[in-house]
């Protein structure tokens, strides 16, 4: 299939700007948008809204965002992640900071949503990151234009693919948006039965974390022992942290490893929860063990006190998440972390067994539901994939 480079597509590339003294953050200015805005699935994240001065916006020359914008982190962990500036965008005007490329695709030549459907893709995502430069805090330049090939067809094939992937893509939030609301009636049953354990409104013994768990942690065995890496026993990082429930990982270690060094293996049953990384500027995931995991130094483990169910703890601590995000510090090298002291600090209501199990029964019965909706996200997750790689391939 003939090719034609981004960089002939695109008549605008450009990153934004931050004031002096760091973004400020008020009602009435402008909304900024930074690599921790742009979500897995090509939209956007504004739980954590940062903004800047109408002054400052207006003197910008670059970095404001236009309608069928295409916006790419350019440096850091998520380097590489592409969202798409839809109608439906929720501001009339918004900037991007310096983390952030702002791609403006020529009409004349090329479908917006076409270029951002194919960047989204995993061969548009390799050839961006073939761009890569730098260690830990690399990033991709202005030179990734000439290192991205699109297919090139028709202004009307353009469309028509881009119009079949937005459908695909449409059922597939569909399905994601069902399971973020049946999180949330869970999340609503453990607060009519117990109410917020943050103000505890019905009275209920509490203890702080501290007090009724104790925290575990975990480490990066050498990478420069390669027989350490060469196991099937799951060793889990922040980037496995997706789901509320960990069945495996994406690396693994032999049980050489406990034997030779200190990494402890965590039982099954274990609440986890993430506790330095980036990730903590806008959230704090946490997941329970179904197997043996080990886990990095990135991540603790909570093992509950007898009198406390591992999982209604971990509820517990589910349902405080934005209490919990609020304590997150930055540290002096500029990650995010969640101190331990602090975490300790976080309040966990202790009803008597049986209140306990009777909301694990409840969810118990959920999670039978939950696990099909699952099942059709993850059914539906897998169609957009392959329409995605079929589409580039000119298979569609």
């Amino acid at each position: 299939m003939k090719t034609v480079p981004l960089s002939a597509w695109v008549d605008e590339l450009e990153s934004g700007a931050r004031p002096k003294g760091g973004i400020k953050e008020g009602a009435g200015e402008i909304p900024s948008l930074g690599a921790e805005h742009l979500s897995d699935d090509g939209g956007f994240n504004f739980a954590k809204d940062k903004r800047i001065p109408d002054g400052f916006f207006r003197s910008m020359t670059k970095g404001r965002i236009q309608p069928n914008d295409i916006l790419i982190v350019k440096d850091g962990a998520t380097t590489g992640k592409v969202s798409f500036v839809t109608g439906d965008f929720p501001y009339e005007e918004a900037a991007i900071n310096e983390h952030v490329f702002r791609l403006g695709v020529s009409r004349k030549k090329a479908d917006p949503r076409f270029v951002f459907r194919y960047l989204q893709s995993p061969l548009g995502q390799q050839q961006i990151m073939s761009d890569f430069r730098g260690a830990t805090v690399g990033g991709i330049g202005r030179t990734f234009l000439d290192k991205v090939f699109l297919p090139d067809v028709t202004p009307t094939e353009q469309n028509r693919i881009a119009t079949i992937l937005d459908k695909a893509d449409a059922i597939r939030r569909k399905r994601e948006h069902s399971l973020i609301v049946a999180d949330d009636f869970l999340r609503a049953v453990f607060l009519d039965m117990f109410g917020d354990p943050t103000t505890n409104p019905k009275g209920l013994e509490q203890r702080t974390l501290s007090a009724c768990a104790r925290f575990s942690s975990g480490g990066t065995p050498s990478k420069a022992k390669t027989d350490y890496w060469s196991g099937a026993f799951p060793w889990v990082s922040p980037k496995d942290m997706k789901v509320d429930v960990i069945l495996d990982s994406e690396d693994h270690v032999s049980e050489t490893v406990f034997e030779q060094t200190s990494l402890k293996k965590i039982p099954p049953g274990t609440p986890l929860i993430v506790v330095r990384g980036m990730i903590l500027v806008h959230t704090v995931p946490m997941a329970m063990t179904a197997r043996e995991v080990a886990i990095n130094q990135d991540m603790k483990a909570i093992h509950f006190d007898d009198d406390i169910d591992p999982m209604f703890g971990f509820w517990c601590l589910k349902v405080q998440h934005e209490a919990i995000l609020a304590r997150v510090e930055t540290a002096a090298h500029g990650t995010k972390r969640l101190d331990t002291d602090r975490l300790g600090e976080v309040p966990i209501t202790v009803p008597d067994s049986d209140a306990q199990q009777e909301f694990l029964a409840i969810m118990n019965k959920f999670n039978i539901v939950r696990a099909a909706m699952v099942g059709a996200w993850q059914e539906a997750s897998t169609l957009f994939l392959a329409l995605s790689q079929r589409a580039f391939r000119g298979q569609l």
